[in-house]
């Protein structure tokens, strides 16, 4: 079987549990019941899922206490509480590292080093622009002196018209 193929297999078999319970949407659940008429392989594991089916159906439920639920819970933040204890600040970095990398991996899907560089080569440059931004004036192609730059500001602040208001002459009349 070419790999492509088993690739496709397996994303299919992943979603035979979601397919068996109507839990994938209508057009989804289309071709996975497309997929199945066409390939065995396939169709062997969905039967498989029908046999433990029914088998579960002919057992009987299993009984638990009114407790059981609120005491599993208290256990699971028990250890949760006593697990980030444990864990040191390095360790938690790294598994922000980790989780990073994966994230990125399975988001992005450039495995290529280059598209990788050129990616972490862009994230820097924005960074580096926000951070680092250059000044206005180095970027003015018509330079003047620092000392003609402050007085023409000043002049600038300084230098403005205060206009009284003054009734007008004639009034529009409107018919």
């Amino acid at each position: 079987m070419p790999k492509s193929k088993m690739n496709n297999c397996h994303n299919y078999q992943a979603q035979l549990s979601a397919y068996f319970d109507n839990e994938l949407p209508t057009w989804k659940r289309h071709i996975i019941r497309w997929h199945l008429k066409r390939c065995p392989n396939c169709s062997d594991k969905h039967a498989a899922i029908q046999q433990t089916d029914k088998l579960l159906n002919y057992l009987e439920p299993v009984k638990t206490s009114d407790l059981f639920l609120s005491n599993v819970m208290s256990r699971v933040k028990t250890m949760h509480t006593y697990e980030n204890a444990q864990r040191s600040v390095l360790n938690r970095i790294g598994s922000a590292v980790e989780n990073m990398k994966s994230w990125i991996r399975g988001n992005i899907r450039a495995y290529n080093p280059v598209y990788m560089a050129g990616f972490v080569f862009g994230v820097v440059m924005m960074v580096g622009v926000t951070l680092y931004s250059p000044q206005i004036e180095k970027l003015n192609p018509f330079n003047q002196s620092n000392a003609e730059a402050s007085e023409t500001h000043e002049e600038k602040l300084i230098s403005f018209e205060f206009i009284p208001k003054q009734t007008p002459k004639r009034f529009l009349k409107i018919r």
